[in-house]
């Protein structure tokens, strides 16, 4: 929530002074001819009429209305049916902004409530993520670059310990750092490898190399494929931590010869490398790292949406997914009958947790591909508002994505993603497969496969009637113990 919009709100209210949305617009620096922008506005007033009803206090976003037509927005009359203060129709006809413009006044002018609720006061958050160490950045200089060797339990060791410790705290930052600015969003997979090519006594041969750095990307909500964004990360090379304004310049890039070079001779000098050496990071923790990263940001957000547009004015991405998921036909060389099933028995090194791990880094990489995959789809056929909707949902509910069809009805999405061919296996719980029996209308599952971790590219067919195209067997139970006599 943003306490300097909201303190103005309130001091707003003691005036008994109306104030307009763009004199709102500006204090978070923005442009409200852009609807992208518009949104943001929307949602901090939305966030602090919300927390100030969570707390029996009258909606101080009330305060704000437009200049022109000198009434509330949209924006307040969802809010409010969202609170189940009743419908938004209802209330705008009502004029039910204006009476809480009244409750804000009568509330806030008290002195007694002024003082006792006006300030918040600053709750230190508990970071459950130990900080960053030099040692964790030494580690990541001494690997960078190697041939990585699957066999090797060393080489499996360095990658899970850099996933998980400078991967894991990366994800960790940038995840504050877009829920601390509104309208921000951040991809922030932990891929710890690049691939390359090796001279061997038989000519090249294709490895895989472990990357000198941990990254993530921050932008505005919506500009995910406009490859111009804020890093973050872990640099071995130079053994430091690194914020800056960066563009995607590699062969696959969105952006084209001619974009790349208005972006690059665009970034200021001094927004390309700001960064921290590991040496010093015992003066730093969590709560100094996210304030001088997240005032980075927030002060040079208008110099990337000058660079958004200078790279894309009006026009966008065009054929924004084909490099990313790429529809096809399903296969039409699957089993008649279910294989053999023929156990070895043989014994079998397995590292199960780190197998979960690889699992889910790559379900999460699909679910992320569909989610953007559907908001464009969603576009492309004129539902906006609906392409806004578009969400993956917390595990357990039988399905992954929650995204709309041509109809406007539901569309609930299973989404099983892997490296392998189109008719590689996947699993598949009983949770799914109940939900997918009691919602056959409108479950689809969307079946990726050639997934590529380094290019975060994949193919994908979809499966719509479960009992016709699928033939499953059970791999797994869950045990009771019988009762004795």
């Amino acid at each position: 929530m943003n306490q300097e919009v909201r303190k103005f709100l309130i001091d707003q209210c003691v005036k008994g002074q109306p104030i307009y949305y763009e004199a709102i617009g500006q204090i978070l620096g923005l442009d409200l001819d852009l609807e992208s922008q518009r949104q943001i506005l929307s949602k901090t007033l939305g966030e602090i009429s919300a927390f100030e009803h969570e707390h029996g206090r009258p909606l101080i976003s009330s305060i704000a209305i437009y200049k022109q037509k000198n009434d509330h927005g949209y924006g307040f009359y969802n809010l409010c049916e969202e609170l189940e203060i009743g419908k938004a129709s209802r209330l705008s006809q009502e004029l039910y902004g204006f009476t809480q413009i009244e409750e804000c006044k009568r509330f806030w002018q008290k002195p007694e409530n002024y003082k006792a609720f006006a300030e918040l006061a600053d709750e230190k958050i508990v970071h459950e993520l130990s900080f960053f160490t030099e040692s964790e950045i030494d580690f990541l200089a001494d690997w960078r670059d190697r041939v990585y060797d699957k066999d090797d339990t060393e080489h499996v060791a360095a990658k899970n310990y850099i996933m998980n410790s400078l991967g894991t705290k990366t994800q960790y930052w940038s995840n504050h750092l877009a829920k601390s600015i509104p309208g921000l969003d951040t991809f922030n997979w932990r891929m710890w490898s690049q691939k390359g090519w090796e001279d061997t006594p038989n000519g090249k041969v294709r490895v895989a190399r472990f990357k000198p750095y941990t990254w993530a990307r921050i932008y505005r909500k919506g500009d995910d494929n406009k490859d111009i964004f804020f890093t973050i990360g872990a640099d071995g090379k130079n053994k430091e931590l690194v914020y800056k304004l960066d563009y995607y310049f590699e062969k696959n890039s969105h952006l084209s010869a001619k974009q790349k070079d208005i972006v690059d001779k665009n970034i200021p000098k001094e927004l390309r490398w700001q960064s921290i050496p590991a040496a010093e990071l015992e003066s730093h923790d969590w709560d100094t790292l996210l304030n001088l990263t997240a005032s980075f940001i927030s002060e040079h957000l208008h110099v990337y949406d000058k660079l958004i547009n200078l790279a894309w004015g009006d026009s966008q991405p065009e054929e924004i997914f084909s490099n990313f998921l790429r529809p096809q036909e399903p296969p039409k060389n699957g089993h008649l009958i279910l294989p053999e099933y023929s156990p070895s028995f043989g014994g079998v090194e397995k590292d199960f947790i780190q197998e979960s791990i690889d699992k889910k880094e790559i379900g999460d990489a699909g679910e992320s591909l569909v989610k953007q995959y559907e908001i464009q789809r969603l576009k492309n056929i004129g539902y906006k508002d609906l392409s806004e909707q578009v969400e993956i949902v917390k595990d357990g509910k039988g399905y992954d994505i929650l995204s709309f069809d041509e109809k406007r009805k539901p569309k609930y999405i299973e989404v099983k993603t892997t490296s392998g061919k189109s008719l590689t296996p996947f699993d598949y719980t009983i949770n799914e497969k109940t939900f997918a029996e009691q919602n056959q209308e409108s479950y689809f599952i969307y079946r990726l496969y050639n997934y590529d971790e380094e290019t975060n590219t994949a193919d994908f067919f979809v499966i719509s009637a479960l009992e016709e195209e699928v033939l499953m067997r059970p791999t797994t139970f869950k045990v009771y113990l019988k009762k004795r006599n």
